[in-house]
């Protein structure tokens, strides 16, 4: 009988080669399907900003302005002569809840009681997915810490309340022009911007900035494509952050410090709550490398570089101060 052939195996060595070759193929891979995952992502963030911008837009078609952007002190709602107990009002994304097919939740919120009575407080516990980065931490990461809405679910995406600084007015170099920026109780928790998109809003403090205010679009007279409306907040916590976190329930207004909107004070990705004094003017800040997401006047939505000149940035936060500063 004619014996079979003997097969010859691998070396060690052989395997050892292509196991190498596995590996560098493998280390060249992984940084492109992450590169992927992190355009996907961002891409999605930039759809659920854009959905929550058209949405500010049919609020504004059917009323004629925009929604507040933080209620501080309002009166109980339906009130046409203003009567009753002022409480601390809602958000704009509360007013916006019917626009962006979440209407159900819209209904259980009552416009007669505070934002944080138990009642709206249950409202707080309905998990809305366009307002969450997919870069961002989970949803049940960062809840509202604050009783009786502990526990209720926050948001990613914040109005713009305008430009801001510690003092008031604040000042903005662009060029050889000067702008000034009324700013209200600047260098607190509380400072506010009397310039942006989405503001402050009160109803008991007549001759105030912030009296009344809703944005109509033909107030913009900077230009709608150059003016900022929404922003992210979407990052986890520095591991060396010792603080409570501040992302609070999405249906708080201005309490001491707005749920939903913040100031252009600080760069982007630079600046997080000092525990004490800058509950509104902590920067808008992703964990998309190198910037954030906005949303603009006209519904656009662009990815602004964290190194923009702060004075171009700030610019593109006012509504009504002529800055001759495009973002493009």
């Amino acid at each position: 009988m004619r014996s079979s052939p003997l097969r010859r195996g691998f070396t060690l060595i052989e395997l050892l080669v292509v196991i190498a070759i596995i590996a560098i193929l493998i280390g060249l891979l992984l940084p492109a399907v992450q590169k992927v995952r992190d355009a996907a992502a961002r891409m999605s963030c930039q759809n659920k900003l854009k959905q929550l911008a058209l949405a500010l837009h049919n609020y504004h078609d059917a009323n004629g302005k925009l929604p507040p952007g933080s209620q501080a002190t309002v009166y109980p709602k339906p009130n046409p002569s203003n009567a009753g107990v002022l409480s601390s009002g809602t958000s704009w994304i509360v007013m916006i809840l019917p626009q962006i097919e979440q209407d159900n939740i819209y209904r259980m919120y009552d416009f007669t009681q505070a934002h944080n009575t138990t009642t709206n407080a249950a409202v707080g516990m309905n998990l809305v997915p366009t307002l969450y980065c997919p870069s961002g931490p989970d949803p049940k990461k960062y809840t509202d810490p604050n009783s009786p809405t502990t526990g209720n679910y926050t948001t990613h995406y914040y109005g713009v309340m305008g430009p801001a600084g510690a003092t008031n007015p604040t000042t903005n170099t662009i060029g050889s022009a000067t702008y000034n920026y009324t700013v209200g109780s600047p260098g607190t928790n509380g400072a506010y911007s009397g310039h942006g998109m989405l503001t402050s809003y009160v109803e008991n403090s007549p001759n105030t900035v912030r009296q009344n205010r809703q944005v109509k679009f033909t107030d913009v007279n900077d230009g709608l494509t150059n003016t900022l409306m929404l922003g992210e907040i979407s990052i986890n916590m520095p591991p060396s952050y010792t603080g409570t976190h501040y992302y609070r329930t999405f249906i708080r207004g201005d309490n001491g410090g707005c749920g939903t909107t913040k100031n252009v004070t600080n760069p982007i990705n630079s600046t997080v709550y000092n525990g004490s004094s800058n509950f509104n003017d902590v920067s808008f800040y992703s964990n998309h490398s190198g910037g954030a997401n906005f949303a603009l006047g006209d519904g656009s939505v662009r990815f602004i570089n964290q190194n923009i000149d702060i004075s171009i940035y700030k610019a593109a936060a006012s509504i009504d101060s002529g800055e001759l500063a495009p973002l493009n």
